[in-house]
């Protein structure tokens, strides 16, 4: 997923959560806020009442929520009345009937006793006390006092008079609309509003037509109001800017880590791996499972610095050749001019000989064939060299059959093998892919050490396989602190035969072009060359 749909995603999924967020607390939490800020409201509201028609015994200047409902009842200490008020009306009951009376006063001797509502629950407890009769007994009087009883009449128990209250203005409520529905089935329903100048009322009244009879039914209802909810919501703004801000941030902290870490790490990498003398791509945080733009340009990154990796192994390598072949072209023009310097200061000795008729050399027809072989000496020596050079610039890879080009090298020195009885077996063959000259050059070295070092009467065995190709010559050995040093240049292991010494070194020169080995060890009683060949030059 690209980075484009992921950071849609995220918006989609952060969105999703704040609006499940808003949602569950307008369902779960808002309703029950509501719900306890209305009854702390209201709580406020009977307090307000009761404190303010204790101050001034009256509704006059009280602001009640709903005037048509609420009143309160005054209950003197002393005689037969009981008052009870409102925002509308005001009631002056007198009590005429003797037990009610009696049952008046029980209350007043109650409420005077209890100071507090725990004696209040003790003196209800005792409601009775000193009297036969029980609570339930006093409330079937009571029952009985105003069963069956004409409230409007000369003997009735109590007496009501009512006064209807009126305020300066004149009116309580001012009508503010008044609308009709009609329902589906035979009723219609009047709704009207008005309001007392604080709070606003609505009264249904639904009207039936029967075939018996009018079916009206009333419902006083109080509006809500803006000014209940608005407290709520400003109260819980704090909690849901907190809390939009925490998942806010902490969203953005994982979309951010999800997008910025890898860059970090990415960003680590590379520069780590820039400042490091060797670095190991395997070893790196550019792999990833993602499939965003971010993982593509990890795995683009892990891919070229592999590339860098091979080409920095190469460089090395190559530097490596070119250190190894700088100091080999030091030491073999090193030795070279030293090695020449023989055969030319013979070949000048010999010539002013000659020139100068002294002595010996007044016979200048025998000394000037030693003075070509000088110089056929220092030809040989300069040929050498010069091929050197040219066969490791022009190597070319081909199938060579190993004991095909013994066979053919090996016919070359049968005057010397039969010269000095020697005896030569070959074992064996095998496939190689490598540079043919080069190859023959290096066998042809060997078997010329051979043949030259090789005393009269002995064995010399050629095993040839597809990995390697050994030879072995008896009778002889190489001096145990020479043979460390037996490839390099002008080293011979005999200076009574006047060997040049380049012949193990050019064979091991050219093995190491071919990426092959060339091994010279002491074996019992003889000397094993051994030419190992690399596995990607071996054929089968």
């Amino acid at each position: 997923m690209g980075l484009r749909k992921k950071t849609f995603l995220y918006s989609v999924t952060l969105a999703v959560i704040m609006i499940a967020f808003v949602i569950g607390y307008f369902v779960f939490m808002l309703p029950s806020l509501y719900v306890d800020y209305v009854m702390n409201s209201n709580l406020e509201s009977v307090i307000e009442i009761q404190k303010g028609y204790m101050e001034e015994r009256s509704y006059d200047n009280l602001t009640v929520k709903n005037p048509s409902s609420v009143f309160t009842m005054e209950i003197p200490n002393a005689g037969n009345e009981v008052y009870i008020a409102g925002k509308l009306f005001k009631l002056t009951i007198i009590v005429q009937d003797k037990e009610l009376q009696e049952l008046l006063d029980r209350a007043r001797t109650m409420m005077v006793k209890a100071d507090s509502l725990e004696e209040l629950e003790d003196v209800t407890g005792s409601w009775t006390a000193g009297s036969e009769e029980s609570f339930g007994e006093w409330q079937e009087k009571f029952k009985d006092i105003f069963t069956g009883q004409k409230l409007i009449s000369e003997d009735a128990p109590i007496d009501i008079r009512l006064e209807q209250k009126r305020q300066h203005d004149g009116q309580v409520y001012h009508g503010e609309y008044a609308k009709v529905h009609v329902t589906s089935g035979d009723s219609i329903v009047y709704e009207a509003g008005v309001s007392d100048g604080n709070y606003s009322y609505t009264t249904y009244v639904a009207m039936g037509q029967m075939q018996d009879a009018l079916i009206i039914t009333v419902m006083p209802t109080m509006t809500p109001q803006m000014e209940e909810i608005t407290p709520i919501v400003m109260g819980s703004l704090p909690m849901i800017i907190a809390v939009i801000f925490l998942l806010v941030l902490v969203s953005s902290g994982f979309f951010s880590g999800k997008i910025v870490n890898p860059i970090i790490r990415l960003a680590s990498r590379a520069e780590s791996a820039g400042m490091a003398e060797h670095f190991d791509p395997d070893e790196d945080a550019f792999l990833t499972d993602s499939r965003d733009e971010i993982g593509i340009l990890g795995r683009n990154l892990h891919e070229l610095y592999g590339k860098l990796r091979e080409n920095y192994e190469e460089l090395e390598h190559k530097n490596r050749l070119l250190e190894e072949e700088n100091e080999r072209q030091e030491v073999f023009l090193r030795a070279s001019s030293h090695q020449l310097k023989t055969p030319i200061a013979a070949a000048l000795l010999l010539v002013e000989g000659m020139m100068n008729e002294v002595g010996k050399y007044k016979d200048t027809k025998t000394y000037l064939s030693e003075v070509k072989n000088q110089l056929l000496s220092m030809r040989k020596m300069v040929e050498d060299i010069l091929y050197l050079n040219y066969r490791g610039e022009h190597i070319q890879q081909e199938k060579v059959a190993v004991e095909v080009l013994v066979q053919e090298l090996a016919g070359d020195y049968a005057v010397q093998v039969e010269d000095k009885g020697l005896q030569v077996m070959i074992a064996g063959s095998g496939i190689a892919c490598t540079d043919r000259e080069m190859l023959k050059k290096i066998v042809d070295n060997l078997l010329s050490n051979v043949v030259q070092y090789t005393p009269d009467g002995q064995q010399v065995r050629i095993e040839i396989s597809d990995a390697a190709l050994y030879i072995t010559n008896y009778g002889v050995t190489i001096e145990e602190k020479l043979l460390p040093n037996v490839t390099d240049p002008f080293v011979s292991s005999d200076g009574s035969r006047k060997g040049k010494g380049l012949g193990l070194y050019v064979a091991a020169y050219y093995s190491r072009l071919m990426g092959c080995e060339l091994k010279i060890d002491n074996i019992e009683n003889g000397v094993q060359a051994a030419l190992l060949f690399e596995k990607r030059q071996v054929e089968k």
